[in-house]
C-alpha cells in the first residue's frame, strides 16, 4: 500500500515505521495500519490534549507556533528577596566607597560572587516579566526561542533529523519535580528542546501536538516519562 485509505495521497517514506507497522498521512493525519491497511486510532489522542491557560496557539497546515509568557508567582517572591539582597549590597558598596567618592573601589565587586547572584537576581527577575518562549515548527524546522532577554536554550533543527519527542521528568534537590521536552535525532543523539516545565500536561501538549504536526507516529523512548 502507497497511499492513504482515506484520502488517497501517497505516503512519503518518511511517513511510515516499518517498527510500529504502522504509517500516518501527511496530508489528513490518519494513522494506518500497515497490516490492515486500514486507519486506526491513534494510541495518544492529540484532539484530547488540551492547551495549557494563557498559551498562544497558531496552527496551519504544515505549521504551528505555541508561544507563553513566563511571568509566574515566583516573581512575587523574588521581587522581595532580590531588593533585599541587593539593598545589602548597595549599602556595603557605599560605606567600602566612602560615600561614592572613590567609586572606582566598586571594581573589587567583580571578584566577589554574592555581587554576580546579585546581578543574576535582577536578570532573571526581568526575564521573568518580559520573556516569552516561542515553539514553533515552519519551513522544515523546529525552532525554539527565548525573547527578548538572551537566554540559552536557543534551538534550531531540521524536523527531519528529529525521529521523536519525548519527556523527561526531573527531581531537584529538594523534592522540587519539573518537565523537560527533548528531541531524539536521526544520528542517534539527543536533544533538550524545553526545560523548567513545571505541569506534566505542558510537555504533553508540546509532544503530542509537535509530533502531529512533524508527521512523527509516536513511539517508547528508552528512559522517557511516561504515564
Amino acid at each position: 500500500m502507497t497511499s492513504c485509505p482515506s484520502c488517497s495521497n501517497p505516503l512519503p517514506l518518511s511517513s511510515i515505521s516499518e517498527q510500529l507497522g504502522a504509517a500516518r498521512c501527511p496530508s489528513c493525519n490518519l494513522l494506518i495500519d500497515l497490516s490492515s491497511g486500514k486507519g486506526v486510532a491513534p494510541r495518544r489522542v492529540a484532539a484530547n490534549v488540551v492547551a495549557p491557560e494563557k498559551w498562544k496557539i497558531d496552527a496551519a497546515p504544515g505549521s504551528l507556533t505555541v508561544r507563553w509568557r513566563w511571568f509566574n508567582y515566583m516573581a512575587f517572591i523574588l521581587i522581595p528577596f532580590t531588593i533585599f539582597w541587593n539593598g545589602i549590597l548597595s549599602t556595603m558598596a557605599f560605606g567600602m566607597t566612602d560615600g561614592m567618592t572613590h567609586p572606582e573601589r566598586l571594581l573589587i565587586g567583580i571578584v566577589i560572587p554574592h555581587v554576580w547572584v546579585g546581578v543574576g537576581l535582577v536578570y532573571y527577575c526581568l526575564a521573568l516579566f518580559l520573556n516569552s518562549t516561542t515553539v514553533q515548527v515552519s519551513g522544515g524546522l523546529l525552532t525554539v526561542r527565548h525573547a527578548p532577554l538572551p537566554w540559552r536554550g536557543r534551538r534550531s533543527l531540521s524536523t527531519a533529523d528529529v525521529t521523536q519527542l519525548f519527556v523527561l521528568e526531573k527531581r531537584g534537590n529538594k523534592g522540587s519535580i519539573s518537565y523537560e521536552l527533548c528531541a531524539a535525532m536521526r544520528d542517534g543523539k539527543r536533544q533538550s528542546l524545553v526545560r523548567g516545565l513545571n505541569d506534566e500536561l505542558e510537555a504533553r501538549f508540546l509532544e503530542v501536538r509537535l509530533e502531529q504536526v512533524m508527521n512523527i507516529i509516536d513511539a517508547p523512548v528508552e528512559g522517557e516519562h511516561r504515564r
